[in-house]
């Protein structure tokens, strides 16, 4: 009895904990039309990590995403990301949530219409 108790409680571990990876891609980071013009900064990485605490105590950047995409434009001193790939690591541990995202593209210097959109 005692050892099927011990390969239940392990079984029960293991089905709160795991692992998840997701990767998304889009063509850049703003809207570009065709009288926008732009110029390529270069290849950039930007990343963030964030810690779950119980579920709901986060720490680190409030929106993760967000924080990596702007990091990566940042890096090269654009102001837009094109040819833009995002990958997302979630890994929970029965109370601890750690997650990883890194955004890669090509930063661009963006103008619209002539005029700077910052």
């Amino acid at each position: 009895m005692k050892k099927i108790l011990i390969v239940f409680c392990a079984a029960a571990l293991l089905a709160v904990t795991g692992c998840t990876s997701m990767i998304t891609m889009a063509p850049s980071s703003t809207p570009i039309t065709s009288k926008d013009t732009y110029t390529k900064l270069g290849p950039t990485v930007g990343r963030a990590a964030c810690v779950i605490i119980l579920g709901v105590i986060p720490l680190g950047p409030q929106s993760p995403s967000r924080y990596a995409r702007d990091n990566a434009i940042e890096n090269k001193g654009g102001n837009a990301l094109i040819e833009v790939t995002q990958e997302y690591n979630v890994m929970n541990l029965l109370v601890v949530q750690f997650s990883w995202t890194k955004v890669e593209g090509v930063a661009i210097k963006f103008e619209r219409k002539g005029a700077d959109i910052e």
